[in-house]
């Protein structure tokens, strides 16, 4: 049985942070960390949830689009950092809060509570996706687009991939099989264009996962690993070289250690197959809320800047500027 191939980072990587820059680009003014200078959107799901965003419009020639989606009991401001660089170097990108979050908090006159969220409340978030995916390639028209989300949010940008031709690639940080009954196994068997799994090894859920995500996967894979940065965005925090790396992959600069982008590889295509052994999704979720429950308890300590951080806290980005 024909196994893809996952092709695991050693730094081989090329980053344009010089060539190709416009003289627009260096004149620019820094950027402020602890603000979130997009345009502000509003649009709705098909459900009828008002969700809130913004659009931070590319500059110079128009190199594709970019779709950012937040974890759960997080926000917008995750992101908010990333999608302004991006957009500095060509990309027009969009970020937004999920609903019960941030500022998506009302459908009609019903006011959302994520505390109070079951199983079809999170499944029922692809369709806040599914909007802002829509508004995103309004407002920049047909070209490439990019998804990337952390935990629950990669979920949702993989379901999303598999259902639209024009997302370029996906990139999912610290993936899991089943996040709050969201079932994605066998789905990255479904989507044959670039994917990239970035976990850190402590992350047992997320390894695990994309283990599984990267056998499953048809289309060229690059599986990222860290050492001791946590879990989804917050990762960013911590590891400097993570934020080097995704723009490299939005720029389609990864090379393999062969010497060819990572986008030129590909994957010899796979009649239909299961994943190997059975994947006890009860017993994973079991695991998952254990580790959940010893980071709130204090098992895993955060370090200064995650302590005390409340939901939509602006991010210390200033020493990466």
């Amino acid at each position: 049985m024909f196994q893809p191939r996952t092709i695991l980072s050693l730094g081989f990587l090329l980053v344009l942070f010089v060539l190709g820059q416009t003289d627009a680009h260096a004149q620019s003014p820094p950027l402020d960390p602890h603000e979130i200078s997009g345009d502000p959107v509003a649009f709705q799901s098909s459900d009828g949830v008002s969700l809130h965003g913004n659009l931070f419009k590319a500059e110079g020639e128009l190199r594709g689009a970019i779709l950012f989606v937040h974890e759960p009991s997080r926000s917008q401001r995750d992101w908010a950092y990333m999608a302004q660089k991006m957009s500095r170097r060509g990309f027009t990108t969009l970020t937004f809060d999920l609903r019960g979050h941030g500022a998506s908090l009302m459908r009609g006159d019903e006011e959302l509570d994520r505390e109070i969220f079951m199983p079809e409340d999170f499944r029922s978030m692809g369709l806040d996706v599914e909007a802002a995916f829509r508004v995103l390639g309004e407002q920049a028209g047909d070209v490439d687009t990019h998804l990337i989300g952390a935990d629950l949010g990669s979920s949702l940008v993989l379901l999303q991939g598999v259902a639209s031709e024009q997302v370029r690639s996906v990139a999912m940080i610290s993936p899991g099989l089943g996040y709050d009954e969201v079932n994605i196994v066998g789905r990255a068997a479904a989507f044959n264009r670039p994917l990239l799994l970035v976990y850190s090894v402590e992350d047992g859920y997320s390894r695990k996962s994309s283990e599984v995500l990267a056998k499953e996967a048809r289309g060229p894979t690059h599986t990222e690993v860290y050492y001791g940065v946590g879990h989804g965005a917050r990762m960013l925090a911590r590891e400097p070289a993570l934020e080097a790396f995704l723009q490299s992959w939005f720029l389609g600069t990864v090379i393999t250690m062969k010497g060819r982008a990572l986008a030129d590889t590909g994957k010899p295509e796979a009649g239909a197959k299961d994943v190997e052994g059975e994947i006890d999704l009860e017993a994973e979720m079991q695991k998952l809320e254990e580790q959940r429950k010893a980071v709130k308890q204090g098992a895993v300590e955060d370090d200064e800047e995650e302590q005390g951080k409340k939901l939509g806290a602006p991010l210390d980005r200033g020493a990466r500027q």
